[in-house]
């Protein structure tokens, strides 16, 4: 393990300040990486659109922009109670009549349920 010792006059302070500008742009970069209300491209909205009725979920929920009409689930059309984390959850786990899905690939559950979100508007 490697010990640096910063010294306490005025280039200690610029190399934190340094440190600062840098890790700033950093973190902000990785925020908006995990932003949920960011807009997805139109090929992950027709990947999202693909899996939403490869896996069935247009047979139980309507959501127009999928040509979904089921009525055995919610409907997600203009739905605000529904947010990204909650289809999260409700994919992986289920719930009630609405069957987990856990097996599908996590990434693949993130861009199903940001596909749902921005699509329900």
């Amino acid at each position: 393990m490697y010990r640096f010792a910063i010294p306490a006059g005025k280039m200690g302070r610029l190399g934190l300040v340094a440190l600062a500008v840098v890790a700033i742009p950093a973190a902000s970069a990785f925020a908006s990486a995990e932003d949920p209300t960011a807009k997805l491209s139109a090929e992950q909205v027709e990947k999202g659109r693909q899996m939403f009725s490869d896996n069935g979920c247009n047979s139980c929920h309507t959501l127009a922009d999928a040509k979904a009409a089921g009525s055995v689930g919610p409907s997600f059309d203009g739905n605000a109670n529904i947010d990204k984390a909650h289809v999260v959850d409700m994919v992986t786990n289920g719930q009630g009549a609405m069957p987990s899905f856990s097996w599908l690939d996590p990434a693949d559950i993130d861009l199903l349920a940001s596909y749902i979100v921005q699509a329900k508007k």
